[in-house]
């Protein structure tokens, strides 16, 4: 199975880079007349069985239980995968994956890209409309509901938080946000300005920059001229319009992106909420109010939400009126909301109460040996769409009880922070987090999983430069990990740092199996380092606010994190390390995460600058793949190798119990492929190992292996 990775990946990067490139298929001709008679075809019955040999289920009514709520359904600002999922089964994209990662066409029947790389141009799919929670018919879907998805996301004032794939992609995206951004946090002309801004707007809408900074202050000088009724020593912000970013309606359905520079693999990008259109009319109406529930948003997808009931159930119910209902076989998907579902799911299972249930690892044993319930036993598919890794938080917003001051000494120090890397056993943490699987299977050495990017030699990705070294080291070295530590116990001490450090963990109470691990990190770490060295604390979140809490508002020391791939190719592991991030806060100065202290060392933020300046330069990289690869791997070496993060595993692989058959959905290594239900069929049965066997390995020899 780790072979699979980097196998199926130069596939699907190979698909990526080129379809755009390859004839489309032309409509089949319609048959000649004839006046000869014709003898009818046989109808065929459908099939009752699927490629596992299970039974379909009588009733194709998918039930399931949900722990917490999603935040948001409006995919255009969330870049949450757990809001997503409600866009991914209720929009379509532009392209989509069929079960062997291949992109295919969805809303775009076709599309073609310039001689330069930098226009992409797509041919919709006619015909298709927009309906309601109702399932009443709406607007038609256009190349305008693109266009102004992409304004939308685009304007500073809607928040959307995955703007990042618009910005520095399509053309004046970033002069759009910048600008809008600008113009938010203007004040009224006239206003004695000067404090912590410098953009005033005056009473024609124009918008003007503070350029002269007060020597004594530093501040911006507060030059409001009363008798000349103008400001001096400012000047005017040129205005970039919602028109002005380079996405287009050539007409109803012909689309435009127009790139800032060439992006071969910009199809795989298409599949995430920040590309997905939205109803022109109605996004315009309703503003940051699209999509607070299933009646302030329509679908064009495969399914229609048609019962959003908050905490309690969502309803899908399928729409008759897609292309390619079809293919979509589950008729409604039932979701009820229960705040114990992890411990409810598995016995629910058992009686025929839900078709689907995590096993975790205070049962999965008990699962094992019991003749029954084995035969309802399976592990998903490890996907490799995830990297998780440990990130250390030089912005600590923690509670003052675990000592902030103190920890804010320890991670300045690189030395601690080598400690930390090389005393993880990461291999007891991921045996802990897979209970039953070999930790091999999931481990990475890497933030870029193995596999994930295969230049056009048939290199990996994580075999260039100096990330090759890395990806062949067990970072995990107890003599190592105490060498250093003597290094940072003399450094710390002399830095007026006080002893135990604590270093308070935060796990999601929700997720299957992290708590156990944790413990296991706490213990293991203590036991190597001395409990008198650091105090390793952990501490319990639960619900789907969990990152809002924790990451995201800086409060924590020692996280267990993740990234999702967005498209395929390495930039997109380097994007949640970018400037002014919530990963690491390792960045300079900034409001944009309600931070307004400087806690970093000169030293450190030269180094975070020196990767800035090694990410920038693999950007520009655009026509040798292979210098790129180069490039982007020296950025994410340089980083591993002062201690920033601990690369640790990859998803998938844990037990679950299910009456599906994942290997009929979609599958890719990026996007929302792996949260679409279309395409796949509920079964009367549970799918047992020796049939995930047998599935993964018709499915390997699939895509060409």
């Amino acid at each position: 199975m780790k072979r699979t990775l980097a196998l199926l990946l130069v596939t699907i990067m190979v698909a990526a880079c080129f379809v755009a490139c390859d004839d489309v298929a032309p409509p089949t001709s319609a048959p000649v007349a004839t006046d000869a008679p014709q003898t009818p075809t046989p109808t065929e019955a459908p099939p009752t069985t699927g490629p596992d040999g299970r039974e379909f289920a009588d009733e194709q009514v998918y039930r399931t239980l949900y722990s917490s709520e999603v935040t948001t359904m409006n995919y255009l600002s969330t870049g949450s995968t757990y809001d997503l999922v409600v866009g991914a089964n209720t929009i379509d994209s532009l392209v989509e994956n069929d079960p062997y990662g291949n992109i295919v066409p969805c809303a775009a029947e076709s599309w073609e890209v310039s001689e330069d790389g930098k226009v992409w141009t797509f041919h919709l799919r006619q015909g298709q409309y927009w309906y309601d929670a109702d399932g009443n018919q709406k607007d038609p879907v256009t190349a305008h509901d693109y266009v102004e998805a992409a304004r939308y996301v685009c304007d500073s004032e809607m928040e959307c938080s995955n703007s990042y794939l618009m910005d520095t992609w399509i053309e004046n995206a970033t002069e759009r946000l910048e600008y809008t951004a600008a113009k938010l946090a203007a004040v009224e002309q006239g206003t004695e300005t000067g404090e912590d801004q410098n953009y005033v707007i005056d009473a024609a809408g124009l918008l003007y920059e503070g350029t002269k900074l007060d020597e004594t202050t530093n501040k911006y000088v507060s030059s409001w001229d009363e008798d000349a009724g103008k400001y001096t020593e400012w000047t005017l912000y040129p205005e970039v319009k919602a028109e002005d970013v380079g996405v287009v309606a050539v007409d109803d359905y012909t689309l435009e992106y127009h790139l800032v520079k060439p992006r071969p693999y910009f199809l795989t990008v298409l599949q995430f909420g920040t590309y997905w259109p939205a109803p022109a009319a109605l996004l315009t109406e309703l503003g940051k109010n699209f999509g607070l529930d299933n009646y302030s948003m329509w679908f064009n997808g495969a399914y229609l939400l048609s019962t959003y009931a908050p905490n309690e159930k969502r309803i899908y119910t399928r729409n008759e009126n897609n292309w390619d209902a079809e293919h979509v076989y589950i008729e409604r998907i039932e979701q009820t909301c229960n705040t114990e579902s992890t411990t409810l799911s598995p016995e629910m299972f058992l009686r025929g109460e839900v078709d689907y249930a995590d096993i975790g690892s205070d049962i999965v044993a008990d699962w094992l040996a019991d003749p029954e319930k084995s035969l309802m036993l399976t592990t998903s598919r490890v996907v490799g769409d995830y990297s998780y890794f440990f990130g250390f938080n030089f912005e600590p917003k923690f509670d003052e009880a675990y000592e902030p001051a103190n920890w804010i000494i320890a991670v300045n120090n690189e030395n601690f922070r080598k400690t930390i890397f090389h005393a993880i056993n990461r291999a007891n943490y991921v045996a802990a987090r897979f209970p039953g699987d070999a930790p091999e299977l999931h481990l990475i050495n890497t933030v870029t999983p193995r596999g994930f990017a295969i230049s056009t030699s048939g290199k990996d990705f994580v075999t260039y430069g100096d990330l090759a070294a890395f990806n062949s080291t067990e970072s995990f070295n107890e003599a190592l990990a105490l060498e250093y530590k003597t290094k940072a116990l003399a450094e710390l001490t002399a830095a007026g740092a006080t002893f135990p450090i604590k270093i308070p963990i935060n796990y999601n109470a929700t997720s299957t199996n992290w708590g156990n691990a944790s413990v296991v990190l706490e213990q293991q770490l203590e036991n190597l380092l001395g409990a008198d060295f650091i105090d390793v604390i952990v501490v319990t979140y639960s619900g789907n606010a969990f990152l809002n809490e924790t990451r995201r508002n800086g409060n924590f020391a020692l996280q267990e994190l993740n990234w999702g791939a967005d498209y395929m190719d390495p930039e997109t592991w380097s994007d949640p390390f970018e400037d002014e991030n919530s990963y690491n806060f390792l960045t300079p100065l900034s409001d944009t995460y309600r931070v307004f202290q400087n806690t970093k060392t000169p030293e450190n933020l030269a180094m975070v600058e020196e990767y800035f300046r090694l990410v920038e330069l693999a950007k520009a990289e655009t026509s040798d793949i292979e210098k790129r690869y180069e490039l982007f791997a020296a950025a994410e070496a340089y980083y591993i190798e002062h201690a920033i993060v601990v690369p640790t595993f990859i998803s998938g692989g844990t037990y679950c119990a299910t009456k599906l058959n994942a290997f009929e959905g979609q599958f890719a290594m990026m996007g929302q492929a792996s949260s679409r239900y279309k395409g796949q069929h509920l079964y009367k049965t549970a799918m047992t190992q020796e049939m995930f066997d047998e599935q993964y390995e018709a499915w390997f020899a699939a895509i060409g292996n």
